[in-house]
């Protein structure tokens, strides 16, 4: 997982981000894959197409790559974004990770996810559970990609929520997600501050390992 981390802290909140404006959509709203069409079907009127990034294995604790799947049938069409991760991590010089399987503990599904958005410029990811396992999936659309973007709470939880599942540096995933979205950061030694595209203020003190003290002055546990 430590030579994925640089590429999660660049990718991981902008990947939420995406993911929040699927919610905004798609909230509560059951899903209907349609691998014959190549569609994610949430309602009659939001029919989103797919990519088939892979699966996670609560059985054998493995995340397994979505074109080397033998026991589904899936078309080639459905599978590109799962090839050109591989590409891309070969490229990177991480073909370990590009290996058809891969322990958990290694890298999860939503780990992979947050990063496969960004090299697949994917409009969101969507984790599907089913018993003993989910499918993971990149979805392409407009409609995602034109909803509002992060308010303070959504970026604030995700970043926590994140923080609480990973070893990452806060500190750099937060400047690496204002950057992208333009905003105009005041920086100290150990704090953060920047207006959000909503008009909120953001201030943010970290720890010296770079993890969040507090949010607004609200500490943080």
């Amino acid at each position: 997982m430590n030579k994925l981390i640089p590429y999660f802290e660049r990718f991981a909140l902008v990947a939420m981000e995406k993911r929040q404006k699927l919610l905004r959509l798609a909230d509560d709203q059951f899903l209907e894959l349609d691998l014959d069409e190549g569609v994610a079907r949430f309602s009659p009127s939001l029919v989103l197409p797919v990519q088939v990034l892979g699966t996670e294995s609560d059985n054998s604790f493995t995340w397994l790559w979505a074109w080397a799947e033998e026991q589904t049938e899936m078309p080639e069409r459905l599978i590109r974004s799962s090839r050109e991760m591989q590409r891309w991590l070969e490229q990177q010089d991480l073909r370990e990770l590009a290996a058809p399987s891969l322990d958990l503990d290694r890298a999860d599904g939503t780990l992979l996810s947050c990063i496969a958005t960004e090299v697949c410029r994917a409009s969101a990811f969507y984790r599907d559970s089913y018993e003993g396992g989910a499918l993971f999936l990149l979805l392409m659309s407009d409609q995602i990609d034109r909803q509002p973007g992060f308010t303070l709470a959504e970026l604030a939880g995700s970043l926590l929520d994140l923080g609480s599942r990973y070893p990452f540096d806060h500190r750099s995933a937060l400047a690496a997600y204002l950057r992208s979205r333009g905003r105009s950061l005041e920086e100290r030694t150990d704090a953060l501050q920047a207006q959000l595209a909503t008009g909120e203020q953001l201030s943010v003190e970290f720890n010296a390992d770079g993890s969040v003290r507090s949010i607004n002055g609200a500490p943080v546990a």
